[in-house]
């Protein structure tokens, strides 16, 4: 990423954070029942940006997982592990793997949803 990138992308977290910032208590609260997510979790969502979470529906096709599947069968459990994937500090780490190839390899050193990864993968829940 380019010195140019970074600070765009510094600016826009920023903003984001100083906007969720702005609003009061009984906002986020409002805010949060509606994207249904715990208050305290706003902060980290809206720091990971829009593309927060995005290495999850990647990491889940290398493992040959069916994401709509899943989130049909297991709505609650794909609804955690997005929320766990969009405030994930090992994200850069994530994208890198992905690009190489070597996701399905090293997920399991840094991914806080390996366990549940795994399990679906026993589950054989395979994409069609």
């Amino acid at each position: 990423m380019d010195l140019g990138t970074a600070i765009r992308r510094w600016k826009a977290n920023w903003m984001r954070m100083d906007e969720l910032a702005a609003l009061d208590r009984d906002q986020r609260e409002a805010m949060a029942r509606d994207i249904a997510v715990p208050a305290d979790m706003l902060p980290i969502l809206a720091a990971g940006g829009p593309d927060a979470g995005q290495e999850l529906p990647r990491l889940m096709t290398e493992l040959s997982l069916d994401m709509n599947h899943i989130r049909h069968i297991h709505a609650a459990l794909m609804r955690d592990m997005s929320l766990t994937c969009s405030g994930c500090t090992a994200a850069v780490r994530c994208r890198e793997d992905l690009s190489q190839g070597h996701a399905s390899a090293r997920y399991g050193e840094y991914c806080p949803n390996a366990e549940s990864l795994r399990e679906l993968q026993g589950k054989n829940v395979a994409r069609a």
